[in-house]
């Protein structure tokens, strides 16, 4: 089975961060670690509604509320507990104060499931409040009865919008998953990620060793294609001044961004060649048009 449809078997690396929000503005602290987590369970309101034409449906009406996260943790300490759940907490004393009349901050949180053996998916709710805090225990017997802790994260959509694909929205939730190859993880837990927190890849382009319109090559030299980006796809392809195909043996870099030509045997001497470079696409979708480099021998 291919990878990217891998079973979740796992969750880990719960993090939280306090969320300013505004119609101008969102901003977060950097993040925390909240818990170590036994499970994490995510579920959308949505409401479906058709309509009726001709005593058929003929169209129907998806809506989306607010998402009910439910996570499960071995515990949270107290002081914890009160800034996530909008308690009182006495410094002085190291006690949690509940009046009973909760005021629970803003709060994103961020985590990464386990996808098959070795790749993950990593999630980050921009805007949320919890609830909860849900605490067992029991007496001790003759065998161990473990207790967890829960609490309800209600996950809503961000007042701020961002521009996502040419358009203004809010957003609820980002998650990538490292199957994708366009996808890095890098810095996820450095910050809260949002559409503006995201580097955009650079433009695709390449460059050659020799360069195009180089000189006095050497017969035996290898041509280097070095990309901006890594390559999903791409074919090339190296001709003679008389247009006909020179036999090449070619290779790719382990972080596919440079592709090695290499004759199979020497080339001539005092000869004009072309490198000829066609559907160069990477792993971001972005496309090369059609890339000649001329070059001459010695």
């Amino acid at each position: 089975m291919d990878k990217q449809y891998g079973e979740f078997v796992g969750v880990d690396s719960l993090h939280f961060a306090l969320v300013t929000d505004t119609e101008t503005e969102y901003s977060a602290t950097t993040p925390e670690y909240l818990a170590p987590s036994a499970e994490i369970a995510a579920e959308a309101e949505t409401n479906n509604t058709p309509t009726y034409y001709d005593n058929v449906p003929g169209n129907n009406y998806v809506s989306e509320g607010v998402t009910t996260v439910t996570i499960t943790v071995s515990n949270v300490p107290a002081r914890k507990a009160a800034l996530l759940l909008g308690k009182d907490f006495d410094e002085a004393t190291g006690r949690l104060i509940d009046s009973g009349i909760p005021n629970p901050p803003d709060i994103a949180i961020g985590y990464r499931a386990n996808i098959g053996r070795a790749d993950h998916r990593y999630t980050w709710y921009a805007k949320g409040t919890f609830s909860g805090g849900a605490e067992e225990a029991a007496t001790k017997t003759s065998d161990v009865d473990i207790r967890t802790y829960q609490l309800i994260y209600t996950a809503v959509a961000t007042t701020k919008q961002f521009l996502i694909n040419g358009e203004q929205k809010p957003i609820k939730k980002i998650s990538g998953d490292t199957t994708d190859p366009a996808f890095d993880p890098t810095g996820w837990f450095a910050q809260v990620q949002t559409p503006d927190t995201s580097v955009p890849p650079a433009v695709l382009a390449v460059t050659s060793v020799p360069a195009s319109g180089a000189t006095a090559v050497d017969v035996g030299e290898d041509i280097v294609l070095t990309f901006t980006n890594k390559i999903k796809s791409y074919s090339v392809m190296l001709i003679d001044e008389l247009l006909q195909p020179v036999t090449t043996l070619q290779s790719i870099s382990t972080d596919g961004k440079t592709v090695t030509i290499s004759p199979a045997d020497a080339l001539s001497a005092v000869t004009s060649y072309a490198v000829i470079l066609m559907n160069a696409q990477d792993v971001y979708g972005q496309e090369l048009l059609r890339t000649t480099i001329n070059f001459e021998t010695a």
